[in-house]
């Protein structure tokens, strides 16, 4: 394929250089699995009931996060997890509903070391919305990807709380 890759889209590119050597042998991958995936909603509690009844979704906790500016109803379904991200106020996820609309929001992806993956996902050219981590819902470390280098798709990245 040529440096373009996909149908030619131009959504993304393979980065300039190669991946060095030291993330080619990882005994630990940067990635550990599926954390979540975000749905943005104008009103969480009536999309929490739909997909109780129509897909068996079990409610599980809720959260406020970013100063109380957005909250989060978590679900479960089988093994998958389905954040509804409500905003409360001025908030990204606000914005986001205001052009898009409700729907998908981001994936998130669960690593057992952020800093690494960030440091990976710098070597590959991806632009990162956060440099650090930051918190996130439940006690964890999160960091977000531009969806401009991962094809369109919005990505987090998770680092679960130390128990």
């Amino acid at each position: 394929m040529s440096e373009r890759e996909g149908s030619g889209s131009g959504l993304y590119r393979r980065p300039s250089g190669p991946i060095g050597p030291e993330f080619r042998d990882e005994e630990t991958p940067p990635v550990s699995g599926l954390a979540h995936v975000a749905i943005a909603v104008q009103n969480a509690n009536a999309v929490a009931k739909l997909f109780e009844w129509a897909f068996g979704a079990r409610r599980g906790d809720e959260e406020l996060i970013d100063n109380g500016t957005l909250r989060i109803v978590f679900l479960q379904m089988g093994s998958l997890v389905v954040e509804l991200l409500e905003p409360r106020s001025e908030h990204t996820v606000a914005r986001f509903l205001e052009r898009r609309g409700p729907g998908l929001h981001h994936i998130c992806l669960e690593t057992p070391d952020i800093e690494s993956a960030l440091q990976r996902c710098r070597a590959a050219g991806l632009k990162l919305i956060d440099e650090h981590p930051r918190a996130g819902g439940q006690g964890s470390r999160v960091a977000f990807i531009h969806p401009k280098s991962t094809a369109g798709v919005l990505i987090e990245l998770r680092e679960n709380a130390e128990e």
